[in-house]
């Protein structure tokens, strides 16, 4: 009697040893489904990491597809409690984050996701104040962002090209539903979760977005036509919006474990969209689908769009009211130039970029 006794208090003793000190169950909001490939390729391992930097003293309870808040509920929905952090698409509450809308609104600027995805994060945690500032005033603080694969023309029939374009009805949100417009198509403002349903029911005839989303939106079950040339990115995607007052809760060394985590996860989401791009557009052409580039007549007029992005841009921030609008745009256009110079030296590396990625901007914040 007197061993069992013993044995049963030492167990009891090991147990309470190894029991994090501090035990925190966040919740995560995602509007997208747990198969998106920013959440299997980032959010998921990052959340898994955090959980063994702490020792198991921060687990999340992840609601996607969702179940929390549509893409204009989230940010809502952190602010005031109702979830601890979640994805924000700031273009969807451009109201309430009208910096971050006004820079992320220069989509068409962005064929190569990996230099947006860079320059965006120096620029929200480094270079703009009010940037932190709107974030605040909505009760969260963002830790990082990340971008889609490049964008390109994803249609029901196959298009050849401008002439095809026009008054065609496409999915096209912010400074691309304006190049869109200009161009001659008509553009639909839509949520990426309405997608599947306005092409199932005839409301749009193609959508501007990364090839992926033949997958993670399931546009393949409609899409037969794509077009390989790129047309920019978005990339102003919060994935990390955490409520402040729960950031203000934990412990220095908790929150910089957040912080150790985010270069990977943008690092993770870069390389994987840029994988999936390439992997649907592959599936699309060898089940009967039509995958090439657009005529020199939309290449050329595209061009002359890209060129007014930032035109485009700070005139909509000047009726919206911004102020510094121009210093902001410009400060974002000279982190771009830097970027893409260092991708030139990167490349492929996608260790080197993670490397990057932390020396320039996550190791100073």
């Amino acid at each position: 009697m007197t061993i069992r006794k013993t044995t049963m208090s030492a167990l009891a003793l090991a147990a309470a040893t190894a029991a994090p000190a501090f035990a925190l169950e966040l919740t995560y909001g995602a509007y997208t489904s747990p198969t998106h490939t920013t959440n299997v390729a980032g959010i998921q391992p990052t959340q898994k990491r955090i959980t063994e930097a702490t020792n198991g003293e921060i687990t999340f309870e992840t609601f996607a597809g969702g179940a929390m808040g549509g893409p204009k509920d989230l940010l809502g929905n952190v602010g005031n409690g109702i979830l601890d952090s979640a994805s924000v698409v700031d273009i969807y509450v451009k109201a309430s984050l009208p910096v971050s809308a006004m820079i992320s609104s220069m989509l068409a600027i962005g064929d190569d996701p990996k230099v947006m995805a860079a320059a965006v994060n120096e620029f929200h945690l480094l270079a703009c104040p009010e940037c932190k500032e709107e974030d605040e005033k909505n009760n969260v603080i963002g830790l990082s962002w990340s971008a889609t694969g490049a964008y390109h023309v994803i249609c029901k029939d196959p298009i050849k090209g401008l002439e095809d374009l026009q008054g065609r009805k496409i999915r096209a949100t912010s400074g691309i539903g304006v190049a869109m417009q200009e161009i001659g198509a008509a553009p639909v403002s839509i949520t990426t979760a309405e997608m599947y349903e306005a092409m199932q029911r005839g409301q749009i005839d193609c959508a501007v977005g990364a090839t992926a989303w033949l997958d993670t939106y399931n546009l393949k079950d409609f899409a037969k036509g794509v077009w390989t040339n790129a047309l920019g990115s978005y990339f102003g995607t919060m994935n990390w919006a955490i409520n402040l007052d729960v950031w203000n809760d934990l412990t220095p060394e908790q929150q910089q474990v957040f912080k150790d985590n985010m270069a990977e996860a943008v690092a993770d989401i870069m390389w994987a969209y840029v994988e999936d791009n390439e992997t649907a557009m592959e599936w699309l052409k060898e089940n009967g689908g039509t995958v090439e580039e657009s005529d020199q007549a939309f290449k050329d007029a595209w061009e002359a769009q890209q060129a007014k992005a930032y035109e485009t841009a700070l005139a909509a921030a000047q009726d919206d009211g911004i102020e510094n609008a121009e210093e902001l745009l410009n400060t974002f256009k000279g982190l771009v130039e830097k970027w893409t110079a260092k991708m030139e030296e990167i490349g492929d590396d996608k260790e080197a970029y993670r490397e990057a990625l932390q020396q320039e901007i996550f190791s100073k914040i």
